[in-house]
């Protein structure tokens, strides 16, 4: 009895072993030889539309803004499409919260490549877009090459910017991997 309850818990061990190596290498590819490593600085900024949504408390609400994003530097595209989401707590000075923000760069250029990235930002703010000068914000990015040549590519960076109700303006720092 011992010994079959000893190879079920090998084996169900093996499969769990097995399925977190699956899930932490599915977002990467597999290349024949080393990547291509680019790194970069630039700027993006945004045109968007606000909608504000009261939760409970009253002074938490939920913030979406989407718009049109445009890349600068070294990552360059005109008008990618941008949405945000953010909770927004204004229940104590400063105003602050997290917040999410996707980037779908329809038409990028990275050093001569083109093609579509995803930049996903994640990070947090503080300060009241809605009066001057706007809220500041810091990001990690997390780049996503989707077709192009940047099929498979992938990359991360950090950000900074300011944000008021109908713009925001960011300086950015990414690294991306390409296949050769």
């Amino acid at each position: 009895m011992e010994t079959t309850k000893a190879g079920y818990a090998r084996a169900a061990l093996i499969t769990v072993v097995t399925s977190i190596m699956l899930v932490a290498g599915a977002g990467r590819q597999a290349w024949a030889g080393p990547p291509v490593v680019l790194e970069g600085t630039g700027t993006f900024t945004s045109v968007v539309v606000r909608t504000t949504t009261t939760l409970d408390p009253p002074c938490v609400s939920l913030v979406t803004r989407v718009g049109t994003v445009d890349f600068t530097g070294f990552i360059t595209n005109a008008a990618g499409n941008f949405l945000s989401h953010a909770v927004r707590d204004a229940c104590a000075t400063p105003v602050q919260g997290p917040t999410k923000q996707t980037y779908d760069l329809l038409n990028a250029t990275v050093a001569g490549r083109t093609g579509q990235l995803h930049v996903e930002a994640e990070g947090i703010f503080e300060g009241d877009a809605t009066t001057p000068p706007g809220a500041r914000s810091r990001y990690h990015l997390t780049i996503t090459g989707v077709d192009g040549d940047f099929k498979g590519a992938y990359g991360e960076g950090q950000s900074v910017g300011l944000a008021t109700t109908t713009s925001s303006s960011n300086t950015y720092y990414v690294k991306i991997w390409f296949k050769k």
